[in-house]
């Protein structure tokens, strides 16, 4: 009898272990939920942006499957937003590891096919994506076996020159901009060689350009040297420009000021997209005659004014 008792406790005990070990074997298993930060393009912008996603997987067990598992979720493209695309597109993840704390990616060789922008903006969304994984500090990018960068280790702080829209190349391009002459009696045209930024918009660079004065000895600048550029916007053909209060030389003359002018009037309307030109000062439409010029109008370009060209 007591034997039978002694089984009978022994079989509870084993059942009840047994119990024990399934369920902590299925809690274990429902635990192991990881949330990362999947980073994709704007489809709005040349800007990348995060999507939260939920990782849940039993076979995770080392910081390194979890990095293959965030590299996979990346391929798979965006699932929540609409506004966002897989900057990765035809490129595959051929490989990832991890070594003190760098994580080491090898692209297919599709990546020498896409534009420079297109690569800047796969290796952001690599970048923030990866190092956003707490055991992750750098990225070391490869396409094909072939060190990106010269095998360079990446991180947030120098894989974007702007955190919003980076330069796909450095481009040149020959831009007209319209000084006066030394009698300051009407604008003659420079032809200058800029690099063209894709930081910035071409309106604000030839802007930049002309209040660094004309590189001609024989041209001077009727714009005031304090002004200062605050932005400036093109929209259907009207390009929108905040200028510093500096800009308001009120002790001119009119002949001269009518120049000041028409220097940033004739050098925007250069342009094939901008037919006018909106002035503001300090951020506020001023309503007021300059030179004879109602600046608080819609401005478009006087060739009158132009007497000679480079």
């Amino acid at each position: 009898m007591k034997n039978k008792k002694r089984i009978a406790v022994l079989a509870a005990a084993g059942l009840a272990v047994l119990c024990i070990s399934v369920l902590f074997v299925v809690f274990s298993g429902m635990g192991k939920e990881h949330t990362v930060s999947l980073y994709f393009k704007n489809l709005s912008e040349n800007n990348i942006e995060p999507e939260t996603r939920v990782i849940s997987d039993t076979d995770i067990s080392s910081d390194e499957q979890l990095l293959k598992a965030v590299t996979e979720e990346l391929e798979s493209g965006p699932e929540t937003n609409a506004s966002l695309l897989n900057v990765l597109d035809d490129v595959k993840i051929k490989s990832c590891s991890l070594k003190d704390n760098c994580a080491y990616v090898d692209l297919s060789s599709e990546y020498y096919n896409k534009s420079n922008m297109s690569r800047l903006l796969m290796k952001s969304s690599l970048v923030y994506t990866l190092t956003a994984l707490s055991f992750v500090d750098n990225v070391a990018l490869s396409a094909d076996g072939i060190p990106i960068d010269n095998g360079s280790l990446l991180n947030r702080r120098n894989v974007l020159l702007d955190p919003d829209i980076a330069p796909e190349k450095i481009n040149y391009r020959t831009m007209t901009l319209y000084f006066a002459d030394s009698a300051m009696t009407g604008l003659c045209e420079e032809q200058r060689l800029m690099e063209v930024k894709q930081s910035q918009t071409i309106e604000s660079q030839i802007l930049d350009q002309l209040l660094l004065g004309p590189e001609n000895s024989n041209l001077v600048s009727p714009i005031p040297s304090s002004t200062k550029l605050i932005k400036t916007t093109t929209e259907n053909g009207i390009c929108y420009v905040n200028l510093s209060s500096a800009f308001l030389n009120r002790g001119a003359a009119e002949s001269a000021a009518k120049l000041q002018i028409y220097s940033v009037v004739n050098s925007l309307t250069a342009l094939d997209d901008v037919d006018s030109v909106q002035f503001y000062i300090e951020g506020e439409k001023v309503t007021e005659t300059v030179g004879g010029t109602d600046i608080s109008k819609e401005l478009k370009r006087d060739e009158s004014l132009i007497i000679s060209k480079e």
